[in-house]
């Protein structure tokens, strides 16, 4: 693969997102516990941001922009975002990838076994509830980090007192404690002055 040299390339993710889906000692391709090369890693950067931007509607703001595309096939192979990405924004990202992959290898996979040969046998068995907390934990990472994407890009709501903009006159009868500054001082009665 080529250097990244722009920030908008999502292969700048591949570390974090190798970190999240093989753990803290997975810092690269040749690392022991790797068990994705990096064009897979690539791959499932891809999926995850695909998925965010849908599960998000418009909170995430940026789009994934395909590249190249493979010339057999014509699917996307290599993809940049519209901007560079934030570091929550990679949080999503990351979540969402391990939460897939996670999903995907669990859904094939035995939580025990037993194995005979002859007089000897083999018995195995993983915790399939510690493996279920590991994806209800994965997922409620995710959303939270959706939740606080949203909080971020919500734009307050603008209220305009259309009377006082058309009859500033009737606003200030109809409703005098907007017109004063919003109170009116303790056993004072506001008397608007009459006519235009």
């Amino acid at each position: 693969m080529t250097p990244v040299t722009d920030l908008t390339d999502i292969r700048v993710m591949i570390p974090r997102m190798r970190r999240a889906l093989d753990g803290p000692q997975a810092t690269s391709s040749a690392s022991v516990s790797s068990t994705l090369d990096d064009t897979q890693v690539t791959n499932v950067i891809a999926d995850a941001i695909a998925e965010v931007i849908f599960f998000s509607s418009s909170a995430f703001g940026k789009t994934l922009d395909v590249v190249e595309r493979d010339p057999v096939y014509m699917a996307p192979i290599v993809w940049k975002t519209s901007e560079p990405l934030t570091e929550p924004e990679i949080t999503v990202i990351t979540c969402q990838g391990a939460l897939t992959l996670f999903y995907n290898s669990l859904s094939g996979l035995k939580t025990s076994e037993t194995t005979k040969e002859a007089d000897r046998e083999w018995s195995w068995a993983i915790s399939a509830s510690a493996l279920a907390e590991r994806v209800k934990d994965l997922r409620a990472q995710r959303d939270k980090a959706i939740e606080l994407l949203s909080a971020q890009n919500v734009i307050a709501e603008d209220w305009v007192n259309t009377l006082n903009v058309r009859d500033a006159y009737t606003d200030l009868l109809i409703e005098p404690y907007l017109s004063t500054g919003g109170y009116l001082p303790s056993g004072q009665e506001f008397d608007p002055p009459l006519g235009p």
